[in-house]
């Protein structure tokens, strides 16, 4: 009888240890998706919203909300700059210039063109480690070009998927969608990191592996706690166990942009 409840015993134990085990392994993904805003950029100033408020004669309280209100269809891409500034000062009964757009447009763009350092490097690491990198960013036509030019290390992403491009702006899945197709992936194989939780939680909906992203030591402690990829850590870098080849490159769509 002894005999039979050690074996129950030891049957029980390996179980238990297995079990734990398996929820302790981290998941191996193949490509890794940055939001732009806010992640591989820093976030607008006070200084930025205040210029452009300056421009359109309206106080940046009141500024700061139309500019977001009205955001969605230039985003999407059913407008474009001169419509979305001429909305913007509309709701304040104002007009403007076409050099006032002109400015206007160059203000919105430089805003955010300053790079989160942290982020632009585990960028280039997981480059560096063969993992193929994309863009997934709500933007409009103007800025999205801007970026594309005068932001370098977007030059080690094999796709730049701008909303304005597809008409379709997160958290929408149609965009997302239209990630997986381009990708030729599968959503377990991809980590998703954005900085909107209504964001990272559609694209969970449709399977991909999303983090939200707050700073880069936060962010990615999490991802390392649950993903097999490199992550910066205090100035080091973790490697990942798992081994890729390096052949990304950007699409010759985007080339000519």
């Amino acid at each position: 009888m002894h005999v039979y409840t050690c074996i129950i015993r030891f049957m029980h134990d390996t179980a238990k240890r297995n079990a734990i085990q398996g929820l302790s392994q981290k998941r191996s993904v193949r490509a890794v998706v940055f939001d732009y805003g806010n992640v591989l950029c820093l976030e607008q100033t006070l200084e930025d919203i205040q210029g452009m408020a300056l421009v359109c004669g309206i106080p940046h309280d009141r500024f700061s909300e139309l500019y977001w209100k009205l955001r969605p269809p230039y985003d999407r891409g059913d407008i474009d700059g001169p419509a979305y500034w001429t909305a913007v000062v509309g709701q304040e009964e104002l007009g403007l210039s076409r050099n006032q757009i002109a400015t206007l447009i160059k203000l919105d763009s430089e805003s955010i063109t300053r790079p989160n350092q942290g982020a632009v490097q585990w960028a280039k690491l997981l480059h560096h480690k063969g993992f193929p990198l994309t863009l997934l960013s709500n933007m409009p036509l103007e800025l999205s070009r801007h970026v594309t030019k005068s932001f370098p290390s977007l030059s080690t992403f094999e796709y730049l998927i701008y909303s304005c491009d597809y008409g379709s702006i997160k958290p929408e899945l149609a965009i997302y969608r239209n990630c997986l197709e381009l990708l030729k992936a599968a959503p377990q194989d991809i980590l998703y990191l954005d900085d909107r939780t209504e964001n990272v939680e559609a694209a969970a909906r449709l399977g991909i592996n999303s983090v939200l992203f707050d700073t880069v030591e936060k962010t990615a402690s999490r991802v390392e706690s649950r993903f097999d990829i490199p992550v910066p850590s205090y100035g080091r870098c973790r490697p990942s166990s798992s081994q890729y080849s390096s052949t990304n490159r950007r699409p010759d769509r985007m080339e000519s942009d």
